[in-house]
């Protein structure tokens, strides 16, 4: 059976759960994901609406029921919906008052906003193994940092990697804890990253924020970026 063949109905229709359920035990390190993303797309771009009844009860001064019947289209993620309802979310964001959270020419520089990106390890599990747990891996990860720093609320971006897995951008206000800050060749580190490290099995990267909407924007353009390319960035 081909990769196309995984991802239509009987009736050729581009099924996710069909894709899903093929491709989970399909997938693994050595795989050309070429096949995987033409599926995704084609998934994407099939059309598919809901039909909706509205009926107004009319018996009163009518003696009959009138009947208004729509279609709307259907959110796939990726299609046109439901890009239009991810700017709905995040364009609050935007609205936010900006605030500068440290001077980049003081001696002593702290941030409450930070900017991670987490790296998967190719040698943890299979691509497949990976997205299965990475919904748990980041819940995990976020509860440990809640018990060392305090409230934490996150926004966050995922991807996919080149190789297929997961790699997610993450947005972090601490609301309890002010993280020292320093400058490494030219980006802004804190000396706390070792915490961060702790309860993830791969690799993390964290910046401190300086301004509000300078992590808006550093979060919000994979969202973008995702939109505008292919999968296998």
């Amino acid at each position: 059976m081909s990769l196309q063949d995984g991802l239509y109905d009987a009736e050729h229709k581009p099924r996710l759960a069909y894709a899903r359920s093929y491709f989970l035990g399909y997938v693994d390190r050595d795989s050309d994901l070429e096949g995987l993303e033409k599926c995704y797309v084609d998934w994407r771009d099939y059309p598919e609406y809901i039909v909706v009844q509205k009926q107004t009860d009319n018996l009163k001064i009518e003696g009959g029921i009138n009947k208004e019947t729509i279609a709307v289209k259907c959110s796939k993620r990726g299609n046109d919906v439901y890009w239009w309802r991810v700017w709905k979310r995040i364009k609050k964001l935007y609205n936010l008052k900006e605030q500068t959270l440290f001077d980049p020419h003081s001696n002593i520089k702290s941030s409450n906003v930070l900017f991670t990106t987490l790296t998967y390890d190719v040698k943890q599990s299979t691509i497949s193994e990976a997205w299965e747990t990475e919904g748990e891996d980041l819940n995990k990860w976020i509860r440990n940092l809640r018990k060392k720093f305090g409230r934490i609320s996150y926004f966050r971006s995922l991807k996919a990697s080149k190789r297929g897995y997961p790699h997610i951008h993450v947005l972090m206000i601490c609301y309890d804890y002010e993280f020292k800050v320093i400058e490494i060749k030219g980006k802004y580190r804190i000396l706390e990253k070792e915490e961060f490290e702790k309860s993830r099995h791969s690799f993390v990267d964290v910046q401190a924020i300086r301004r509000f909407r300078e992590g808006v924007k550093y979060v919000t353009k994979y969202l973008t970026k995702t939109k505008t390319a292919s999968a296998s960035y």
